[in-house]
């Protein structure tokens, strides 16, 4: 297991609809949310225990070890834990320091083996402290012989400094598992045979904007394919290519990702050169269906036509066929020396 496929898996920033922000790392990127101070109770049973490397949280400290070291020396414990609907929620440990807060979360399938190492809370999380906040939300690993999937959160205040004492609430709605992953070569589009865009869509529901440079993007001259629902070509389960070609002598991809209320279906497009280096999209822009269920997203290239003869067009996604558990996990833990 890598540091890469360590980090892969948690929800970023895409308050479902929003594209994937920075979606041009070899992970889905994990990012920070803020929210205001909040009063939250929990019922909720612990006990201490002397070290954090003890048998019961020696799975989750190794697998953070992995990552960093430094983080999980500091670490204290805290075992502190929920269970609802067949899975156990267990705050390990945390540790603040300055305006900074870490902290180790466990979750156990304690009804059969319903999570796996594809485990993502699917955004659905929140953190609360006494004060104003931002956080994030990060993957740690998963142990197949206990079914245990260890995520790191992160805390940052945003005008006062937690001290030992303040109590900070961490709240799950929804897991996601079964998640696929996959990287292929987008056979059906031949570059050096592209059309020339001239069907628009009339008022996109305009959801988010990703990419490598959004300064380059001019929102009020932005012009999106229409959909070409009926000559759709799946790429993957709940991925489909629906349009393509030249509009304004850049290269326009457009691909729609089903239902990702319930599956976060997501993705970006490359292209690849003759030395098969990765060339990202400048910008892209997402757009909700009609309905509100998909959601399509253009990738932008700034590359003419007749530019691209050396190039090939790829894709990558993270799918996912079921929808997620659901339940209510939620624990209430003081910061501790």
């Amino acid at each position: 297991m890598t540091v890469e496929d360590l980090y892969h898996g948690i929800s970023e920033i895409h308050p479902k609809y929003l594209e994937e922000a920075d979606a041009y790392k070899v992970r889905k990127p994990a990012g920070w949310k803020k929210w205001a101070a909040a009063a939250c109770i929990c019922v909720c049973f612990g006990s201490a225990v002397p070290v954090l490397a003890a048998a019961d949280n020696k799975i989750a400290y190794e697998l953070l070890y992995m990552i960093s070291p430094s983080a999980a020396q500091k670490l204290k414990p805290v075992r502190i834990s929920c269970e609802d609907n067949g899975i156990k929620m267990e705050v390990a440990a945390a540790n603040i320091e300055g305006h900074k807060a870490a902290i180790l979360v466990s979750m156990q399938g304690v009804k059969g083996n319903r999570l796996d190492e594809t485990a993502d809370l699917f955004d659905s999380y929140s953190i609360h402290t006494p004060y104003d906040q931002r956080g994030g939300c990060f993957f740690a690993g998963y142990d197949e012989e206990t079914a245990t999937v260890t995520f790191l959160l992160e805390i940052e205040q945003m005008n006062k400094v937690l001290i030992p004492g303040d109590k900070i609430t961490f709240s799950v709605g929804e897991i996601l598992v079964g998640k696929k992953h996959s990287d292929l070569k987008l056979e059906t589009i031949d570059l050096k045979e592209l059309p020339v865009i001239n069907n628009f869509k009339a008022n996109p529901d305009i959801s988010g904007y990703g990419g490598m440079d959004l300064d380059s993007l001019e929102e009020d001259k932005i012009r999106l394919m229409e959909p070409d629902k009926e000559s759709a070509v799946v790429l993957e389960k709940g991925v489909a290519l629906t349009g393509y070609g030249i509009l304004d002598n850049e290269l326009h991809v457009q691909v729609r990702y089903a239902d990702i209320l319930e599956t976060d279906n997501h993705g970006r497009i490359y292209l690849k050169n003759e030395n098969g280096e990765a060339v990202y999209d400048q910008y892209s822009v997402s757009f909700r269906d009609d309905d509100g269920r998909d959601n399509y997203q253009e990738y932008v290239f700034p590359i003419p036509a007749d530019g691209l003869d050396s190039y090939e067009i790829w894709g990558e996604f993270w799918t996912c066929s079921s929808g997620p558990i659901k339940g209510n996990w939620q624990v209430t833990f003081p910061l501790t020396d």
